[in-house]
């Protein structure tokens, strides 16, 4: 599975990133497709949310709605772990659908947001509101003021600090390991290979290959999420 070199570095690190793109969970991918058939393109902009924001946070909520059903898996819970027995540790995410968190990853920079929270445009605290009977439009519970979803729209560039937080950690980590990328953006596709040209081991797992996959020291191809909990389960033998 792992190869003897990869298992040793892995063991030794001490700064380690962790690289997730959005198909590590199934579930949510289809509650996204189900929640919008145009798949985010057309009724995910700001234009959208300021000329036509009924319809707009009417689909916002059927996803959310439908992602209550989407659990984090075995893959979610192993990351976690890894963040518990390495003091240097970053997940790094392109998911939306907020399940690293909900499974308990607090060092986590979501490159696109997190499509279960919302942001006030006012104050800018984010908060949540996820029953069936929220008002469809929400309102800051501390100001009162308008809220979005808190997450990247088709129509809006990459939040630059986040990008800074996580090419930094790109930058730092003596092992990068990128988990289920596929038709990233171009910005995301430079983090992999920042951690190489600094040094890092870079290491993917798919079930297929991707543009990264030249560029890696190390190829895995597996069930990502059951790849994941091999090494969780490595550091308990440990």
């Amino acid at each position: 599975m792992f190869s003897n070199k990869f298992i040793q570095r892995f063991l030794k690190a001490c700064q380690i990133v962790v690289f997730t793109g959005d198909n590590l969970c199934t579930e949510s991918k289809d509650a996204m497709i189900q929640g919008n058939n145009k798949q985010l393109r057309e009724l995910f902009t700001n234009d959208q949310l300021k000329h036509n924001d009924r319809d707009f946070w009417k689909n916002v909520k059927r996803i959310r709605m439908d992602l209550e059903a989407a659990k984090p898996n075995l893959g979610h819970y192993a990351l976690v772990d890894l963040e518990n027995r390495f003091e240097d540790f970053t997940l790094i995410t392109t998911a939306i659908d907020g399940l690293h968190q909900k499974a308990g990853n607090n060092k986590l920079i979501e490159l696109r947001g997190n499509i279960r929270r919302n942001l006030c445009l006012k104050c800018g605290k984010k908060f949540y509101q996820l029953r069936e009977n929220d008002p469809l439009i929400p309102v800051c519970p501390a100001c009162g003021g308008k809220a979005r979803p808190d997450v990247l729209l088709n129509d809006e560039s990459i939040d630059q600090n986040l990008l800074k937080q996580a090419q930094q950690a790109a930058a730092e980590a003596e092992l990068f390991i990128a988990v289920c990328l596929k038709d990233m953006h171009k910005y995301h596709h430079a983090l992999p290979l920042i951690a190489k040209a600094n040094g890092a081991y870079l290491v993917e797992l798919n079930t297929e290959r991707s543009a990264l996959t030249e560029n890696v020291d190390e190829f895995v191809s597996e069930n990502p999420a059951k790849l994941l909990t091999g090494l969780a389960l490595l550091l308990e033998k440990v």
